[in-house]
């Protein structure tokens, strides 16, 4: 048998479940401030919401890839 946790575990659904939803709602205040930030920049709304929709889960894929780059050997 080996000795990895099951994926139906409630401990490890429970930290899934948590961890996306801090994702979830990071990233919804993240696509915010970065709107208001552009907004009072002065930029114009196109390029201002491609900006706020595609800059959060770039950070997002960032945070979660160096997460398994540093924490999974």
């Amino acid at each position: 048998m080996s000795n990895k946790p099951s994926p139906f575990d409630s401990a490890t659904l429970r930290r899934m479940l948590v961890a996306g939803a801090v994702l979830a709602v990071g990233g919804i205040i993240l696509f915010v401030l970065l709107w208001l930030a552009l907004g009072s920049a002065n930029m114009q709304n196109f390029p201002r919401l491609i900006l706020s929709l595609c800059i959060p889960p770039a950070i997002i894929a960032l945070l979660l890839g160096g997460y398994f780059l540093i924490s999974r050997r």
